[in-house]
């Protein structure tokens, strides 16, 4: 799924990776809508298949030939990335979440709750699916029956679960995290925060949220208190990558990535990228960062010095690592490519 958990950590064991030598080819192509923006959600890996939510059609392709395994054409517009689990293909478009089926995409189930945001992707966790928009919504994995929905202060954006349900939320001018239990009842609440439309991150009893005016704030699990707060770029959209003490933020909007120490907020290295394209990723002791321009770069998780590059790539999403390969959406199109 999104962010590779339900913790939205965007960490991975050591993967192989394409060498710097590898091309970048079009793996999907699912178009957009006339009058709609291009979804800006990677696709979904499981199982040597690769799940493509697009504008216009969802679709499963076989990762070693690209031959399409499925389809089905939506009723509306999608902007989130799939979510794979229990055997089923769960996808939220602008006005419900439909439940396919893994093997051949026919609808299992579908309820009419969507999402506005393309940080909102679906999250499973065990036997639930989590799903916000103008609040945060679990259901039953299995039959799409609703367990629980709360409503929060601004529009949610994101939903991360860890031993308790986190939700981020935004508005113009404001911004929230809100904790709640697993079933529903409202843990606590921080509000007074820059507005946030990236999804929280869960990891080392804190949780990470960075504002779209450029303020990364660690909070407290267990009460939501401020542990500390640093400045970041602007124009933030995607979460973090967190692993092994540190965490890594996108340029978003600036020019820069940047790693801090994950328990004082101190800043450990920077990386010049352009605008950001996607969110990082961590695998083993490389960080994976985009550039809307620069392609994808390939970072010593220690020293941020680059030891691989994929350049001259529009990269619009969150790079996802399988078998060898980097896959990603294209800037501003629902096109789907692979670096092998």
């Amino acid at each position: 799924m999104a962010g590779y958990d339900g913790s939205h950590t965007s960490r991975l064991p050591a993967r192989d990776l394409p060498p710097a030598t590898a091309n970048a080819r079009r793996f999907s192509r699912t178009g957009t809508r006339a009058g709609s923006g291009s979804t800006d959600a990677p696709p979904a890996i499981s199982d040597g298949v690769v799940y493509v939510a697009g504008d216009v059609r969802i679709e499963a392709r076989a990762i070693e030939t690209g031959t399409r395994l499925w389809e089905i054409n939506p009723d509306d517009g999608i902007t989130t990335s799939p979510a794979v689990a229990c055997g089923t293909v769960y996808v939220s478009t602008l006005n419900e979440t439909l439940a396919l089926d893994q093997s051949d995409g026919s609808v299992l189930w579908r309820i009419d709750k969507g999402t506005l945001s393309s940080s909102s992707s679906p999250v499973v966790v065990d036997d639930t699916i989590y799903i916000t928009g103008s609040g945060v919504t679990a259901l039953d994995a299995t039959t799409g029956t609703e367990r629980w929905q709360a409503r929060t202060t601004h529009m949610a954006h994101g939903v991360a679960v860890g031993d308790r349900v986190y939700v981020g939320s935004g508005s113009n001018d404001n911004g929230a995290v809100t904790a709640f239990t697993n079933n529903g009842n409202e843990w606590w609440h921080t509000d007074d925060l820059e507005p946030i439309y990236a999804i929280p991150v869960v990891a080392n009893d804190t949780v990470y949220v960075v504002s779209k005016w450029g303020t990364m704030t660690a909070l407290s699990v267990t009460d939501g208190t401020i542990q500390w707060e640093a400045t970041v770029e602007s124009g933030i959209y995607d979460p973090p990558a967190i692993a092994d003490g540190y965490v890594v933020v996108g340029a978003g909007n600036g020019s820069r990535t940047i790693a801090r120490d994950a328990a004082t907020g101190d800043r450990l290295w920077t990386f010049g990228t352009g605008n950001s394209g996607g969110g990082p990723v961590i695998t083993g002791d490389r960080v994976l960062v985009t550039g809307a321009n620069t392609g994808i770069h390939a970072l010593d998780a220690v020293t941020g010095d680059r030891v691989r590059h994929w350049p001259d790539l529009p990269v619009g999403s969150q790079p996802v690592v399988a078998d060898g390969r980097l896959f990603y959406l294209a800037w501003n199109v629902s096109d789907v490519f692979v670096i092998d």
